[in-house]
């Protein structure tokens, strides 16, 4: 029987300052100086002037099935769901069926730890809502439609957590407010992956992914537990954070940002790397830093989730462009859920070949995108799966955000299978 899957998609966009210390000096007799502090006291003053938070604990158990959207000891529509992708030319034929094996509770060494984006219908506070207080089936058919197709390489493990609000991430919000909120999430994000480390993972290789507010909780949990712990870092395959943009480094570098060890992606068959990307329409005008982000955040850097804070003089933006350059192409399968248009034989997922093109545009240092254009065929019959996305109140901010893994998923997939290669 047909799987149907139904989708609707509420997607986030997520959001610094410093304290000076002034050296104490006396003059005496008009001539010498005399420095007047105490290293000792002014390196505590100096530490009592850090905006910090204290991380939280989380208070969600997750030996329970319930705080799980996917596990492979939990009954779900994953368990059995036909993966198998039909390409659809532009007569509206299956042009080639993609056979993707069903791996999410098959142990092949690889795991797969998938962290949604924002699905909540409460948005009027800054605060995290409860999880019993969640959509629950739009969850669960939110991370089969961006992220079950990475299943092929393995069992899935994707917590439910504490989501923060959308208005959580505006950057009028103040900061430390800002920070606890974000870092309550978080704390739920880390006990869900420290429980599945020392319970399942049994020394397997580890593919993070996630998109939007997933991204940004992945982003802190690769500088929290993976930065600086050589071993863990051994078993990363990459680091997917789909929509997710201003990840930084020193301009001309791949490193040292976000993360200190961790470096951005720059070949296809490299492992233990990030794979991060943000698309916008080639027409579309790339807009200025979102100093929402929590990566932006003073109490989230001081408090150990980000190395080190950006230098709007010395950064530059990177994304993956490893796949895709600067030099326009055109974009290998977008993939769709099928449940939208019923093409083909029934499969549940559909994908359409070279019906857009795509390439890196970067403006300057700090403005770039993946960037894509619709670019069918003579008498091309597809639909534009989005151009309805042209209509979205947060279209001119967000541009093909809620798409970002319907663009990007092959390219990321086909990456994938080399580092696999490379890495195993």
């Amino acid at each position: 029987m047909k799987n149907i899957l139904l989708l609707s998609v509420v997607i986030l966009l997520f959001s610094c300052s410093s304290s000076d210390n002034e050296e104490a000096q006396v003059i005496i007799d008009d001539e010498e100086i005399v420095d007047d502090s105490d290293p000792t006291e002014e390196d505590e003053v100096e530490e009592e002037n850090l905006e910090t938070i204290e991380i939280p604990i989380s208070t969600v158990d997750y030996s329970a099935m319930d705080n799980w959207a996917y596990h492979p000891n939990k009954l779900s529509i994953l368990n059995n769901y036909n993966l198998d992708i039909e390409v659809i030319d532009e007569n509206l034929q299956v042009d080639q069926t993609i056979e993707i094996i069903n791996n999410s509770t098959t142990d092949t060494g690889i795991d797969v730890f998938w962290v949604h984006p924002t699905q909540i219908t409460d948005n009027s506070a800054v605060e995290v809502i409860a999880i019993e207080d969640q959509p629950s089936t739009l969850i669960a058919l939110t991370i089969l439609a961006q992220g079950g197709l990475l299943s092929k390489y393995g069992r899935m493990y994707a917590p439910r957590y504490r989501q923060s609000t959308g208005v959580t991430y505006q950057d009028t919000v103040e900061k430390e407010l800002q920070a606890n909120v974000i870092a309550t999430s978080y704390s739920d994000v880390k006990a869900a992956f420290l429980d599945y480390l020392e319970n399942y993972n049994n020394g397997n290789k580890i593919i993070l992914a996630g998109h939007s507010q997933g991204s940004y909780l992945l982003g802190m949990l690769l500088r929290d537990v993976f930065d600086d712990d050589a071993s863990l870092r051994s078993k990363l395959v990459t680091a997917a954070l789909g929509g997710m943009g201003y990840v930084y480094a020193e301009e001309g570098t791949y490193a040292g940002g976000w993360w200190q060890n961790i470096p951005l992606c720059t070949t296809t068959s490299e492992c233990g790397c990030i794979n991060n990307w943000a698309t916008f329409d080639e027409q579309q005008t790339i807009i200025d830093i979102n100093y929402g982000l929590p990566e932006f955040n003073p109490y989230l850097i001081n408090s150990g989730l980000v190395y080190r804070a950006f230098n709007e003089d010395q950064d530059w933006f990177v994304q993956d462009a490893s796949y895709y350059g600067e030099t326009t192409t055109l974009l290998d399968n977008y993939i769709s859920p099928n449940s939208s248009y019923d093409l083909g034989n029934g499969a549940n997922f559909i994908a359409f070949n070279e019906m857009y093109t795509v390439r890196q545009r970067r403006v300057n240092k700090q403005k770039l995108a993946l960037s894509v254009a619709y670019n069918p065929l003579a008498g091309d019959q597809r639909p534009n799966d989005l151009e309805s996305e042209q209509s979205n109140p947060n279209y001119d901010n967000w541009g093909y955000h809620p798409k970002d893994y319907h663009i990007y998923l092959w390219a990321l997939m086909s990456q994938i299978d080399e580092k696999l290669s490379n890495c195993m």
